[in-house]
């Protein structure tokens, strides 16, 4: 139970207990201590977007399947189930609460990087989208700023009306443009920007060609433009649509086991970064087994190497075509969903820690007390704690977990 209470008052009113009666230093699961993957692992579970098992495991080496590697990513997205599923040969096999899930990830699109910006002299030029991930049919809302961070006056020569413009292409073929239909008037423009102000340009692509179909699974570059005379600047980022790749003979394989290397791909897509494995794709591996990487997905190993997302093994090697492990599932999905803000912290400043719960402050000078789960995970400073080392004025993440809203991992920083 959540309670709100003024932080003077939190403070006169919390009472010392004893550590013997507030949870210890352990992790959630009692298979997960020490496991590489074992932060990764507590965060989805609390986040709800992988479970553990009734006798208390985690059982990380065991193989995650595709459907629940498919289900587990589609939570960790918040992408919502709709659409219908293609006639696969074992549709039988797919649960029909999960279809509509699997359906949304063949056409979520996902962006590259939130924000794109390129520096000419002490312009700043930027390309922003309003979220990281999108539904089949969400509008991707689209912003170019240019930014004077210089001291003096900029002057922009257009040579008519139009002082930007924003592109859409599938590798190079036009899918979209926003100027095209509208008439500017031919001549020079002359505009000013002084030191410290931005010229901000907005628009909305519905995920639609020029002939307003809603265009297919792929890989996009998504352009802003600025058509001034002497100083053209372009600034771009990728958007991946479609996460899931397809099986030639028309089969899903629920319940097949999935690759490392096939895991890869998932995720590297789920980021954004499919245009980036395409160019990694003769990328030099460094892995002493990079010859046993399959070619179609040679880019994608590279980027999640390279991204931490998929590390190597300790003994150097990748081993692309081992099964995946839920442990490591649940570090690579931990890894996305921080990179694409989808873990839903509560933030602030440590009141206190006792048997009945946490209470912290937050930015309105107000305090909220949650409880605690029985196997809460605690960390401070990066080292596994009991919630009792905790420290007045740490600054502290928590996710919270069940209906109440319990805590169930707590990440603190303090002196």
């Amino acid at each position: 139970m959540i309670r709100l209470t003024h932080a003077a008052a939190a403070l006169a009113l919390t009472a010392a207990v004893t550590a013997a009666v507030i949870p210890v230093s352990a992790a959630i699961f009692s298979d997960i201590q020490g496991d590489p993957n074992q932060r990764g692992s507590e965060k989805v579970v609390v986040a709800g977007v992988l479970a553990g098992f009734p006798d208390g495991t985690f059982k990380p080496g065991q193989p995650i399947s595709r459907l629940a590697a498919v289900a587990s990513l589609a939570k960790g997205l918040d992408v919502k189930g709709s659409g219908t599923l293609p006639n696969y040969k074992d549709l039988a096999d797919v649960p029909e609460d999960v279809r509509p899930v699997i359906a949304a990830l063949l056409n979520t699109g996902a962006v590259s990087q939130q924000k794109a910006e390129i520096k000419k002299g002490d312009l700043l030029y930027q390309l922003a989208t309003d979220k990281a991930v999108y539904g089949t049919e969400d509008p991707v809302d689209l912003t170019m700023t240019i930014t004077n961070t210089g001291k003096d006056d900029v002057k922009f020569t257009y040579p008519t009306t139009q002082q930007y413009d924003f592109i859409v292409k599938s590798a190079a073929t036009e899918i979209a443009r926003w100027s095209l239909g509208t008439t500017f008037v031919q001549g020079n423009l002359d505009l000013i920007l002084a030191p410290g102000k931005s010229f901000v340009f907005n628009t909305r692509w519905l995920q639609k060609d020029q002939d307003n179909h809603l265009v297919p699974a792929g890989s996009y570059e998504i352009i802003g433009l600025s058509p001034a005379k002497d100083n053209m600047v372009t600034v771009a980022l990728q958007f991946q649509k479609g996460l899931l790749s397809t099986f030639p003979d028309n089969t899903f394989r629920p319940n097949a086991q999935v690759s490392r290397a096939e895991f890869a791909a998932l995720v590297v897509r789920a980021l954004g970064r499919q245009g980036e494995a395409t160019q990694k794709t003769s990328a030099p591996l460094s892995v002493k087994d990079a010859e046993d990487v399959p070619a179609t997905l040679h880019g994608y190993v590279a980027v999640a190497i390279d991204q931490k997302i998929l590390p190597p093994s300790a003994d150097g090697t990748f081993r692309p075509n081992a099964p995946t492990t839920r442990g490591e599932a649940a570090g690579a999905l931990a890894t996305v969903m921080s990179a694409l803000n989808k873990f839903n912290y509560v933030k602030g400043k440590l009141v206190s820690v006792g048997s009945e719960g946490i209470t912290v402050s937050i930015e309105t000078s107000a305090v909220q007390s949650y409880a605690l789960t029985p196997q809460v995970a605690v960390y401070r400073n990066d080292k596994a704690v009991a919630p009792s080392d905790l420290k007045p004025n740490d600054q502290v993440l928590m996710l919270l977990t069940g209906p109440r809203g319990r805590a169930g991992y707590i990440e603190a920083t303090g002196q």
